[in-house]
């Protein structure tokens, strides 16, 4: 029966890369939800326009009574 015989000290494979964090992995979308809310605030509240008032002051029809001469 052949003796077990020890692995060796140094191989030549290649290490595997570590596996990244949730951050590493998911910053990009984190940061890209993150502009678009962050954008839409923004965007939401620049506007110029005053809000919408009520009806006009001045409802009552034109007066008719007076005429105009044309020369």
């Amino acid at each position: 029966m052949p003796k077990n015989t020890p692995a060796p000290a140094f191989t030549l494979q290649p290490l595997t890369p570590p596996k990244p964090t949730y951050w590493q992995a998911h910053r990009h979308q984190v940061l890209s939800t993150a502009a678009l809310v962050v954008g839409f605030v923004l965007g939401s509240h620049s506007t110029d326009t005053p809000p919408a008032a009520g009806p006009p002051v001045h409802t009552a029809p034109a007066d008719t009574t007076t005429s105009r001469t044309t020369p």
